[in-house]
């Protein structure tokens, strides 16, 4: 069953007090819940959060008590963690929502914009309780204040429509029987005929979903209005300054490196899969940390006490061999590590030669003064979570090996997934650096 959610969600203990608002995106055909949030006689939290809620309506006080941590429960419940959100504070007395604030930073759902809204500045109009048309303005007049939003929306917007549209061509013309025979035939044609004698379900899923989003990506910029870009986007957002400096985002920065996975099962096997090296054996036959090339090169890491390498490997198999089972009896690895916190050059640690051009090392990872060799791949500015936020992955393209399958789930933890973009580019530069030609020297 395709699920259908509100986009906008009031919780008061008051029905009464926010019938209006209710009212209000009903009639605009927007989907709006309400959520007696009352102690006693109120409404149980929602047991899954929603996936498209913009807007939330909080009340402070339920019974006349005032709990921050009960009002981001609310939010928690209602909400995943990181999503835009904006939440509109709608109380009698709002003064209290920068502890509420502090509570919903702990839980990582911290909104786009908080609004505090006194229910006693809206006093009655017509028959209704609360002057919600003041209300409203005000709403649209502080989100107006950040006009690139409505980018934002248009293309939110035109992926909706695109999935929608992805669904309805599977499903038009198609009786129940002929619809699970097209989803079959994409999760058979993306998995290989090898996926016809398995029994996981949730690897099935994967490859459909992963066809899925193919398509739709494929079909998203079908959807993308040709209107004109209204003039304060053309001025704020897209007049781009030719000495625009950005500071560094390692959060945003990993988005194009890796997929957005929060958990990877321990027995997955898929391209791209970054693992820790926890195999004794391997890391004392494939650690690059004691390269003759690269030791040097990594020392001030390695003395660094603020500073953790560990070593890491990533599958290189080709993604058909791994869906289709013909990979043969070894998954086939290539070493790096992963350096947390790494060691980086700073005004202090410049030589003279080097304070010449600073801007080429002032942030860098400090390799010791020495270039790495053209086998290194460096991805850095990485974040792989709140307490590991600034991370460096380094691979050699000299240092390939393979391992039976039961010791790869066994002996390698997974860490990260490269997005099939970077794995495709990595499997080329590795097919180029392996087939280089040698030098044949006259002696």
């Amino acid at each position: 069953m395709l699920s259908f959610e509100p986009n906008i969600i009031v919780v008061d203990d008051k029905e009464e007090e926010v019938k209006g608002i209710i009212t209000h995106y009903l009639d605009q055909g927007i989907g709006c819940k309400f959520y007696n949030a009352d102690y006693v006689e109120g409404n149980e939290m929602p047991d899954k959060p929603y996936s498209d809620v913009s807007l939330i309506f909080l009340d402070l006080f339920y019974n006349e008590n005032f709990d921050a941590e009960q009002c981001s429960n609310w939010i928690k419940s209602l909400i995943f963690e990181k999503i835009f959100y904006v939440l509109i504070i709608w109380s009698k007395d709002p003064s209290q929502t920068d502890e509420v604030y502090e509570e919903l930073k702990k839980i990582n759902r911290i909104p786009f914009l908080i609004l505090k809204k006194n229910k006693a500045d809206y006093p009655p109009k017509d028959d209704l309780k609360f002057d919600f048309s003041k209300l409203f303005d005000e709403i649209i007049a502080e989100l107006e204040k950040t006009p690139s939003l409505k980018e934002i929306g248009i293309w939110k917007k035109s992926v909706k429509l695109s999935s929608n549209i992805v669904v309805g061509s599977l499903i038009t013309n198609a009786d129940l029987h002929l619809f699970n025979s097209k989803l079959q035939k994409i999760i058979v044609a993306h998995g290989g005929m090898s996926i016809l004698s398995s029994d996981d379900n949730i690897r099935k899923r994967n490859i459909l979903f992963e066809a899925l989003d193919q398509i739709l990506i494929a079909n998203t910029n079908n959807s993308f209005p040709v209107d004109k870009v209204d003039n304060i986007n053309q001025e704020e957002l897209y007049k781009i300054p030719k000495n625009i400096q950005v500071e560094i985002d390692r959060e945003l920065n990993s988005w194009f490196h890796f997929k957005l996975q929060k958990e990877i099962p321990d027995d997955i096997i898929i391209p791209g899969l970054i693992c820790e090296n926890i195999h004794s054996l391997f890391t004392n036959l494939y650690s690059i940390q004691d390269d003759p090339k690269l030791s040097l090169k990594l020392a001030k890491q390695i003395e660094s006490e603020s500073t953790n390498i560990i070593d890491i490997v990533v599958v290189l198999t080709r993604p058909c061999d791994i869906a289709q089972s013909k990979f043969g009896k070894n998954i086939k690895l290539l070493s790096g590590i992963k350096i947390s916190n790494p060691y980086r050059y700073r005004k202090d640690n410049l030589s003279k030669n080097q304070k010449r051009n600073k801007n080429r090392y002032l942030g860098n990872i400090h390799f010791n003064g020495q270039e790495m060799p053209d086998s290194i791949k460096l991805y850095d500015h990485l974040h792989f979570s709140n307490s590991d936020n600034d991370i460096a992955i380094l691979f050699d393209l000299r240092y390939v090996f393979s391992v039976p399958e039961k010791i790869f789930i066994d002996h390698f933890r997974n860490l990260k997934v490269f997005n099939k973009e970077l794995l495709s580019e990595m499997q080329v530069e590795y097919s180029n650096y392996s087939s280089r030609l040698g030098i044949t020297q006259i002696i």
